[in-house]
C-alpha cells in the first residue's frame, strides 16, 4: 500500500477551516433556495369593498360575490342583520347555498348543513363557515377584504 503521511497542524487546520466554509456556503445558498421557490407571502391591507345597497338585500335575500383569487363569498340579509360568509364548505370544499324558506346553508355534496349565522349543525362539516366582516353604512353594505 501507500506510505503513511503525518498531517501537520498546520495542514490540519486549513482542511477544517475549508470544510467550514464550504459548509457554510451550501447552508446560505441552500437558504436562497428556498427563500426562491417559497416566497414569502404577501400580507395585504384590509379594505372595505362596497357589495350591495339595502334595497337590494330586502330581509331573506342573499347577493352572491367574488372575491381573492375566485373565492366566492355570500351576503345574507336575515331578518334585517346582515351577515357575509364564504360559499366554502368546511368538509370538502364544495359550494355551499342559501335556503331562504329554511333559514339554512345547504352543501350538497354530503348533506351538510349550517344555521343562519354560519355554524355547523349537523352532516361532516368539522367547524362553521368562514365569516367575513360586514359593516352597514346608511343604505350602503360594505365587507372589509384583504388587498391583493
Amino acid at each position: 500500500m501507500g506510505e503513511e503521511r503525518e498531517v501537520s497542524r498546520r495542514d490540519f487546520l486549513a482542511n477544517a477551516a475549508m470544510t467550514v466554509g464550504v459548509v457554510a456556503s451550501f447552508g446560505v445558498a441552500g437558504a436562497h433556495a428556498v427563500r426562491f421557490v417559497l416566497p414569502p407571502e404577501k400580507k395585504g391591507r384590509p379594505v372595505e369593498v362596497l357589495m350591495a345597497t339595502l334595497d337590494e338585500l330586502p330581509p331573506g335575500a342573499s347577493k352572491e360575490f367574488l372575491y381573492g383569487a375566485g373565492r366566492k363569498g355570500i351576503l345574507v340579509n336575515v331578518d334585517g342583520k346582515i351577515k357575509t360568509f364564504s360559499k366554502i364548505c368546511t368538509h370538502l370544499g364544495c359550494e355551499v347555498e342559501w335556503m331562504p324558506d329554511k333559514r339554512i346553508f345547504f352543501c350538497p355534496c354530503h348533506d351538510g348543513v349550517f344555521d343562519e349565522n354560519g355554524v355547523n349543525v349537523s352532516g361532516p362539516p368539522p367547524r362553521p363557515l368562514d365569516e367575513l366582516e360586514v359593516k352597514v353604512e346608511g343604505e350602503n353594505i360594505f365587507v372589509t377584504l384583504m388587498e391583493a
